[in-house]
């Protein structure tokens, strides 16, 4: 058996102060949800530490402990995948390294489950159409409006669902056509064109909301920001409404990068729009949904494709 380090750099921490240490350095410097993933996963490797191996030292902490974590959350569920288990590792494996780097511990290598991409599944083109019929706005409520205009928008940007949140209507520039997104997964601004076959819908839909500057471009039924969980309940409800059973936000996303890919749309002005640091997970949409991209960001979002696709047939008013 390997001989464990006590007492390493002579620091004594208990995994709850490394803990608390680690989540420090990513406050302020990572998105809210980032630093909740972390939170939630630790505070479980955590408690799976205390209760099952009786673990409050850090330095007890080893490759075989994270084996065996791993072997436990199989156990409480026998259908759990290789990925959600990877999601569960990716946060413990910089947890390791970041208290390897502060020398509370001996470094060791967390590794990884074997995972085969699966596509992630986009809104087909019919549930496409039955989300993007335009509402009769001289019948329907302000709300209703609202929420085909939000599918509009996931549909023409690939946007986040915090960063659609966030949009105030200053951040919108009609007369340049771009939109500044200032809450983004790397807290980096990044600025969103809008498309031409966006744009009179979001012209028309900012005459009807009627906000001040400092409003928010999506706001509740009341005039306030919208909530994570209000607007994947309202979003959820719009879609069964439209006959459309799958719910998931992140679909959206997923659609506008199948596609920009199988339209053959720039890699790297993709990344760009999903806002992503690095080419790696735009590397991933292209080796699940397509192959090597040329064109412009106007001419390959979902909203214009199906519009372009639809409009002989008079069935997307828009």
């Amino acid at each position: 058996m390997k001989k464990m380090f006590v007492n390493f750099n002579n620091q004594v921490k208990t995994t709850q102060d490394a803990i608390n240490d680690f989540l420090a350095t990513k406050k302020g410097k990572k998105a809210d949800e980032t630093v909740t993933y972390y939170e939630q996963r630790l505070d479980a490797f955590n408690l799976y530490l205390k209760e099952r191996e009786g673990i409050t030292e850090l330095n007890c902490v080893t490759k075989a402990v994270v084996h065996r974590y791993m072997e436990y959350k199989r156990e409480q569920n026998n259908s759990i995948s290789n990925q959600t288990l990877n999601n569960i590792l990716r946060a413990i494996r910089t947890f390791v390294n970041f208290c390897a780097s502060e020398e509370y511990i001996r470094p060791f290598k967390v590794e990884m489950f074997p995972s085969t991409n699966t596509p992630k599944k986009p809104y087909t083109e019919i549930e496409q159409e039955l989300l993007l019929k335009k509402p009769d706005t001289s019948k329907c409520s302000f709300t209703e409006y609202r929420n085909w205009v939000i599918v509009c928008h996931f549909l023409a940007s690939g946007n986040r669902s915090k960063t659609v949140r966030h949009i105030q209507i200053k951040h919108v520039d009609i007369e340049r056509k771009k939109i500044v997104l200032e809450t983004t997964k790397n807290n980096e601004v990044l600025y969103m064109p809008i498309s031409d076959t966006y744009f009179p819908i979001l012209r028309d839909y900012m005459r009807a909301r009627n906000g001040a500057p400092d409003d928010f471009l999506f706001c509740s039924q009341y005039g306030k920001q919208l909530t994570d969980g209000g607007l994947r309940s309202i979003m959820r409800k719009y879609n069964l409404k439209q006959g459309v059973n799958t719910t998931s936000l992140h679909r959206f996303r997923n659609t506008f990068a199948e596609i920009w890919i199988m339209s053959d749309g720039n890699p790297k002005k993709l990344q760009y729009a999903l806002g992503h640091k690095t080419q790696h997970m735009v590397d991933e949409y292209v080796s699940m949904y397509g192959k090597e991209l040329t064109e412009e960001f106007n001419d390959y979002t979902p909203l214009s494709k199906l519009r372009d696709k639809l409009e002989s047939r008079k069935k997307l008013q828009i």
